[in-house]
């Protein structure tokens, strides 16, 4: 019955997990300026993402209190999809201040950056590759995951350089758009970074043991 319980759980996790992979891919669509997106949707998804979240949380805690039967892969599992299902709630979170801006974007006609939509595809395919990994156990993939996370800093880090470049110069209403659009890579480079969290937490569930980012 352990086992089986416990199987049901990773199940609601997956459906959290697909829940935020529709969040990200609506995001990315508002960002380039798809005029069929949606950020009504992204709004009731994070609070149908919220209240999944709380769901885990609780029945992952009720499973503790019965832990007599636990092996350690089961111990694990039940400490860390709680972890993990708060990761995703937090993606969501992000992902809807994005989807914010995009619209608020959108409505001024202003010309979002080339690598915030570029930024968002990355973290949409992190989050489905998060996915499958989850749902195999799979140490090589939560690996790959990790290391996919340089290219979203990658191109944070190229964004922020361009837009910091000579802010000092611009005029106060250019400042400020410029100001947005870093806020904005700071939240995807934060999706990215909960992505490559949540890989390390699959590994640990999994394995028992740690892994660690490889240097760039």
């Amino acid at each position: 019955m352990t086992v089986e319980s416990i199987t049901l759980i990773k199940e609601e996790v997956l459906t959290l997990g697909r829940m935020v992979e529709t969040t990200v891919y609506e995001v990315t669509r508002l960002l380039k300026g798809d005029r069929r997106a949606d950020l009504a949707f992204v709004e009731r998804q994070e609070e149908e993402i919220n209240r999944h979240c709380l769901a885990i949380e609780e029945k992952c805690v009720d499973m503790l209190c019965e832990r007599d039967s636990f092996g350690p892969k089961e111990i694990r599992a039940l400490v860390s999809i709680p972890l993990i299902a708060a990761k995703l709630e937090r993606l969501a979170d992000h992902a809807n201040r994005v989807a914010r801006f995009a619209v608020w974007a959108g409505e001024d006609q202003i010309e979002i950056p080339e690598e915030l939509p570029k930024m968002a595809a990355h973290v949409y395919h992190m989050v489905q590759e998060l996915l499958l990994c989850f749902l195999t156990d799979s140490t090589s993939k939560a690996q790959e995951i990790i290391d996919s996370d340089n290219s979203v800093d990658y191109l944070h880090d190229v964004l922020s350089k361009k837009l910091l470049s000579d802010l000092g110069e611009q005029e106060s209403a250019q400042a400020q758009m410029r100001a947005q659009f870093l806020f904005c890579a700071r939240f995807l480079e934060r999706m990215g970074d909960a992505c490559a969290s949540i890989a390390k937490r699959v590994y640990f569930l999994s394995t028992g043991e740690r892994i660690s980012r490889k240097e760039r």
